[in-house]
């Protein structure tokens, strides 16, 4: 009797652990378009834990791929086929998860996830912005080229309002969930915010979305656009042969930040900076090239640097950013970012473009 309550209890014990491990436990069917894959490698990603080492992989045979194990919570993960244009996202979560190209679903937060992804396409926004892209890239003059800048950035404003409206509904629907942290981490970088207005929606947050790295950053990012925006003092910058300030303390000063493979920082140099400081470097003003974000080692830098110089006869002054934090103590996350600094170090304008450029310098030798 006693060896029968022992087995009857040993047995019990066995299913409750098979029922927890198949609580957790997951597979994903996947197939892929064409031959190209077959006999090849595909592997999932944790894009927040580790996402260099693979979790897992698996080899394709005539189109068809599945990966299985458990997952005790819910995973943000991509999986690809490396030099193959095959990328996916999807929700690890328990269940049977299934990929067809590039449609998901299967399980409650991928079909969720299948229909963000739908809300979030703005492919018919980025074909229609190709088509302007050579007629900005290819103008004749300047005032082509705004005319062509004016087309795409309305193309953009639209398709960023539509993304925006898709994160903020998927963010509002999932707060509890990792889709919500996925929101808001999109939400954050893409919206334009004060450090207050984004640091109110964070408190009231999740601690996961709360203490998400990419949302702690652009509170970061935000603390200091706030610090050195128009009426505050500019902040020095160390460049590989001098500081900021050497160039312009005590003058009218327009930085601009840029980088050489920027194609609207190039059109920028070319269309308004080179010929404002023919117009006024006798009137008292003096413009500052920061070379930020150049790419490759130290030397590619400097040859990149030396080639835009040349290429674009730039003869103001330049400053290469030295310790690659630049646009970090600017919260600078796009450039071409010129601004005005007046003869006392106040900043007085910051993302100035196009004719609006030469308006802001008119002015300040007005005052």
């Amino acid at each position: 009797m006693k060896r029968y309550i022992l087995i009857i209890c040993a047995a019990t014990v066995c299913v409750f652990i098979y029922s927890c491990g198949s609580k957790h436990q997951f597979t994903v069917n996947g197939s892929v378009d064409g031959t190209e894959l077959n006999g090849k490698m595909v592997y999932m990603h944790d894009l927040y834990d580790n996402p260099e080492t693979p979790l897992d992989s698996a080899v394709v045979t005539d189109g068809k791929f599945s990966f299985k194990g458990t997952v005790e919570e819910p995973k943000n993960v991509i999986i690809e086929a490396p030099d193959n244009p095959f990328l996916v996202r999807i929700i690890l979560e328990p269940g049977t998860i299934v990929i067809n190209g590039d449609s998901i679903g299967g399980t409650p937060l991928n079909d969720k996830l299948l229909a963000y992804n739908k809300k979030h396409n703005i492919d018919d926004i980025m074909d229609a912005m190709d088509e302007y892209y050579p007629m900005y890239y290819n103008a004749p003059n300047a005032t082509a080229r705004a005319e062509a800048e004016h087309v795409l950035d309305s193309l953009d404003s639209i398709g960023y309002a539509r993304l925006l409206e898709a994160d903020w509904d998927l963010y509002n629907g999932n707060k509890d969930n990792i889709l919500g942290l996925i929101a808001m981490e999109e939400i954050a970088q893409m919206g334009q915010f004060t450090y207050n207005e984004l640091d109110s929606i964070v408190k009231t947050a999740s601690p996961r979305v709360a203490n998400s790295e990419p949302v702690q950053k652009r509170l970061a990012q935000l603390t200091a656009i706030e610090a050195t925006s128009a009426g505050k003092h500019y902040t020095d910058i160390q460049g590989v042969d001098g500081k900021l300030s050497d160039l312009i303390d005590g003058k009218l000063a327009l930085v601009d930040f840029y980088a050489s493979w920027c194609g609207p920082c190039r059109n920028e140099i070319k269309d308004n900076l080179v010929p404002l400081w023919k117009k006024y470097q006798k009137k008292g003003l003096v413009i500052v090239g920061l070379n930020v974000w150049e790419r490759g080692d130290a030397e590619a830098r400097k040859a990149a640097h030396e080639k835009v110089i040349k290429d674009l006869n730039i003869t103001y002054p330049q400053l290469v950013d030295s310790t690659r934090t630049a646009t970090d103590t600017y919260g600078v996350n796009g450039i071409p970012q010129i601004m005005l600094i007046d003869k006392d170090g106040t900043i007085l304008a910051r993302d100035l473009r196009g004719p609006a450029i030469e308006e802001a310098i008119i002015n300040a030798l007005g005052k």
